[in-house]
């Protein structure tokens, strides 16, 4: 009979007990204008949350909102405002907000998104603590797109001087300079209206990763693809915590985070572009889309007319107080160590 009243007691403090242990589960709220299949949620903050949930075993949850609170460029001031806790963004939806975070958004500084995403992160880990854009928040993450490509609804590329009035839709404002600079005419549009844009003459190309143009249902319009070895530019995405959210933390949850985060962000976002691209060609190949590569002698003409863009960031940091040169110079030297064609079989 003892024994029972032990069992009865016992299992009596494990149902009181239940409450206290609910509470001890903080769940994040991400915000997210993405929808929940695109590469960047499905492929780099899914994994990138569970592996975080599975290191505190289940203290810290993420939930992935499913609805957009604001437009892209809303995002960071809707993170600082703390309408979420958790956020992403494209660093290049908020001109001049960003500018030396955006170091490889420069021309020809990110040749694949291996090398692309660890260089915005290490060259941030090394230097962004004296930038002071991103006050209010806790960056965790940044990582760039894979080589994006001058898609053609109407007209071909085939060299830069077929560039010379046409319309090319961007995606963010250092991308906008650089068409002006190679002769085209861009117009800063969501992707969602790419293909209506391009069907009714507003546009005449874009500048996309393959993988996009699949996603965002752009591949019917388009006709031919122009490749840029080198890579002509790419975005800096960013993801951050609100500053009291991540104040709100415990120090074992903050190791966990950190510990998947920066160039564990960088990895994800290599593998998430890079399979993303291969599914996206295939099916620009299914719909016989011509691909285009421009000549070396066009590149290297791209590489001169877009110097003034690298120039103009260098004084802009100089200005602000910073060594532009060591800067561009350390993030060099981060995409070589991480080029993704590196040849490393090297036979003696």
């Amino acid at each position: 009979m003892k024994t029972l009243k032990t069992l009865v007691m016992v299992a009596a403090i494990g149902v009181t007990s239940l409450p206290a242990l609910a509470q001890d589960v903080k769940t994040l709220r991400v915000g997210s204008w993405l929808p929940p299949h695109h590469l960047i949620i499905s492929g780099i903050l899914e994994p990138w949350a569970a592996a975080i949930e599975a290191e505190t075993d289940g203290s810290l949850k993420f939930e992935f909102m499913t609805s957009a609170l604001g437009p892209p460029p809303a995002q960071f001031d809707l993170l600082l405002d703390q309408a979420f806790d958790v956020g992403y963004g494209v660093s290049g939806h908020n001109a001049g907000r960003f500018p030396m975070t955006q170091v490889m958004d420069l021309p020809f500084m990110s040749p694949d998104p291996w090398a692309g995403s660890a260089a915005s992160w290490q060259t941030y880990e090394k230097y962004g603590t004296e930038y002071g854009e991103h006050d209010g928040a806790h960056v965790v993450g940044l990582f760039t797109h894979s080589n994006p490509n001058i898609n053609m609804a109407n007209g071909r590329v085939e060299k830069l001087s077929d560039l010379q009035g046409k319309t090319i839709r961007v995606g963010g404002n250092v991308t906008g300079r650089m068409m002006e600079e190679l002769g085209a005419s861009p117009v800063q549009l969501p992707p969602t209206e790419a293909q209506t844009a391009m069907s009714r003459g507003v546009a005449d190309g874009i500048t996309f990763p393959l993988e996009s143009i699949d996603f965002f249902g752009i591949t019917p319009v388009i006709k031919s693809i122009t490749k840029v070895p080198g890579g002509l530019y790419t975005d800096t995405f960013w993801i951050a915590f609100n500053q009291d959210s991540w104040d709100g933390l415990t120090d074992e949850q903050r190791a966990a985070v950190e510990k998947h985060s920066g160039m564990a962000i960088a990895l994800l976002a290599g593998f998430a572009w890079t399979n993303g691209d291969i599914y996206g060609e295939q099916k620009l190949i299914e719909n016989n889309v011509e691909f285009i590569t421009l000549p070396d002698e066009d590149v290297a003409s791209a590489r001169e007319k877009l110097k003034p863009l690298e120039a103009e960031w260098v004084q802009q940091a100089t200005e602000k107080g910073y060594d532009g040169e060591a800067i561009l110079q350390y993030a060099r030297e981060i995409v070589k160590q991480y080029a993704a064609d590196k040849t490393v079989n090297v036979a003696k």
